[in-house]
């Protein structure tokens, strides 16, 4: 966990909490080569050590292959899925010239009626942004799992990096094809390393661990975080319930935050 992923939780516990409302913990590790329990288990210690609590933690996503495969076997009963054989290649060398609407997705494959049964990605038909909801490896993305989880778990409110904002309109999409009103969205700032990218785990001393095993206490890093999202005036050392109050009445800031604005927990 780095800071900018305390930063956004920190902000879901604030809107959670402000509006008497339950916090779910979702381990959404559909990527089974790169998530680990282990890595689950450190975000559940940092976010502790950071004072921050959650009301229930739902099923990990890696446990949830059947609830996947009925949402996926309702979309193919629609009408609202495609076979793709496109390859990463494919698709630059295909974006790259003129092409129909849709979106990020040339279009390749729409019409090609690849059996679904096969060694092909499954991609919802959606003009705007056919995204791939099961890889050709059998592996299901990041969208269908987590529309399915919302609706399953009866999430009313999701608050999520400003990156993903592009990713509502689609999602609002499959929620509406899967029976299910979509949840409102908020999305948080990001938080930007010195070389100019949102941070990520090559921004290594920004991470709640580094930093943990650098002397800050939790209430520091909040000051600053807090200062940064402009719901303290200081950078004096505080805790989140103490940001209650400035969260209720003040707008959400939309700009990233960078690096300048927090420096000393940089050094």
């Amino acid at each position: 966990m780095h800071l900018g992923h305390a930063s956004t939780y920190l902000l879901a516990w604030l809107q959670a909490r402000s509006h008497d409302g339950r916090l779910i913990l979702r381990m959404e590790d559909v990527d089974r080569q790169r998530c680990k329990p282990e890595f689950a288990e450190a975000w559940r210690q940092d976010l502790q050590w950071l004072g921050l609590s959650w009301d229930e933690e739902a099923p990990a996503q890696s446990t949830r292959d059947a609830a996947y495969l009925a949402a996926l076997e309702s979309l193919r009963e629609q009408g609202l899925v495609f076979g793709c054989q496109c390859t990463r290649r494919d698709m630059e060398e295909a974006v790259r010239a003129p092409h129909q609407s849709w979106g990020a997705y040339p279009g390749t494959c729409v019409a090609a009626k690849w059996p679904l049964d096969g060694s092909v990605a499954v991609r919802l038909a959606y003009p705007e942004d056919a995204f791939v909801l099961r890889r050709a490896d059998g592996a299901w993305s990041y969208s269908l799992a987590v529309v399915v989880d919302d609706r399953d778990q009866g999430v009313t409110h999701v608050l999520r990096g400003q990156d993903l904002a592009p990713s509502e309109a689609p999602q609002a999409f499959l929620h509406q094809a899967l029976g299910n009103p979509p949840p409102s969205c908020t999305h948080a700032p990001l938080w930007m390393g010195p070389d100019g990218a949102r941070l990520s785990k090559r921004h290594g001393s920004l991470s709640i661990s580094a930093l943990r095993a650098k002397g800050w206490s939790a209430p520091a890093i909040w000051g600053w975080v807090a200062h940064a999202l402009v719901y303290a005036p200081t950078t004096e050392p505080c805790v989140p319930s103490d940001l209650l109050e400035a969260f209720s009445h003040e707008p959400m800031r939309k700009d990233p935050v960078s690096h300048e604005e927090v420096l000393p927990l940089w050094a």
